[in-house]
């Protein structure tokens, strides 16, 4: 297994200043934010060439209540500037060499359908157009990134951020009706903490579709932090020959992610979590 850390962990911290780090302990490389505007391409490939690490995967940003990227959003020009969202997402992860760009078929904090609804089965109808359009979205941007080589890798996030696709069976479900071979999926352990009654064996589950796992513990902290069976996730990690990225999302104790990134008196643990949590897992995956 490879690890590596998501960089939209540090907020706006130079791309030198994350290199440094996870060369520091020893990481592979680094998964980067979905924001193709920020970036320099060639300032990218020369800190991978500099600190010999890899851009293991690109992480789609869609932010709710901005619309521009909600894949199941009812208004059609709505989901066709998320689509080109994701193809621009393809592009740097093309000119970066990532492999996969994490797709979350409804905005995050977008926990209900749009619209106001007077019954129970209205809002179910609602949502089911949604997936619908979700569907419809992604297979569109499949078939671009066939054409690229690149891969869309599906995250289930939990109920409080989204409620489209929640848990390992709607990812499984999900990927099946988009019906590309680009499409595989994404899990989280801090997600799977609140959604799977059995990580591990959300882990079985996926199989061979798992291309990339984000690691939080329980509470979003680092490992060790919380209450997560990492151990019991490393086995089920080796029982599926999983072999591509552990990337590291441990964030401070803050309720909102985006705020605890930008935080300055949290700017402490970015160093600690990353030692700690890549120490832990490589010790776990000695051991099983």
């Amino acid at each position: 297994m490879n690890y590596s850390i998501s960089n939209w962990i540090y907020g706006d911290e130079p791309l030198q200043e994350t290199f440094e780090r996870l060369k520091r302990y020893g990481y592979d490389g680094v998964e980067l934010m979905g924001e193709p505007c920020l970036y320099r391409v060639a300032e990218i490939q020369g800190l991978c060439q500099e600190f010999g690490l890899r851009v293991l995967s690109i992480a789609g940003i869609y932010p709710w209540p901005t619309e521009e990227r909600d894949l199941a959003n009812p208004a059609p020009e709505i989901r066709e500037r998320a689509v080109k969202y994701l193809r621009e997402c393809i592009g740097l992860a093309v000119d970066v060499g990532a492999p996969l760009i994490i797709v979350i078929p409804s905005a995050v904090a977008k926990t209900a359908p749009v619209g106001q609804f007077d019954t129970e089965d209205a809002w179910v109808e609602a949502a089911e157009r949604e997936w619908a359009y979700a569907v419809e979205s992604v297979r569109k941007a499949a078939t671009y990134a066939e054409q690229k080589g690149m891969l869309l890798a599906i995250e289930p996030i939990n109920r409080y951020e989204t409620f489209l696709v929640n848990n390992v069976d709607q990812g499984l479900r999900f990927a099946s009706e988009v019906g590309s071979r680009a499409v595989k999926l994404h899990l989280d352990t801090f997600h799977m903490n609140i959604e799977e009654p059995d990580p591990a064996g959300a882990i079985r589950k996926a199989g061979d579709l798992l291309i990339n796992v984000h690691i939080a513990d329980s509470n979003r902290q680092a490992v060790g932090y919380g209450h997560t069976d990492f151990k019991a996730i490393m086995r089920a990690l080796k029982e599926i020959d999983y072999q591509r990225a552990l990337t590291l999302e441990p964030l401070p104790p803050v309720p909102d992610p985006y705020i605890a990134a930008r935080l300055k008196r949290y700017r402490h643990l970015r160093d600690l979590y990353a030692e700690e949590c890549i120490v832990h897992l490589r010790q776990y995956e000695r051991e099983v």
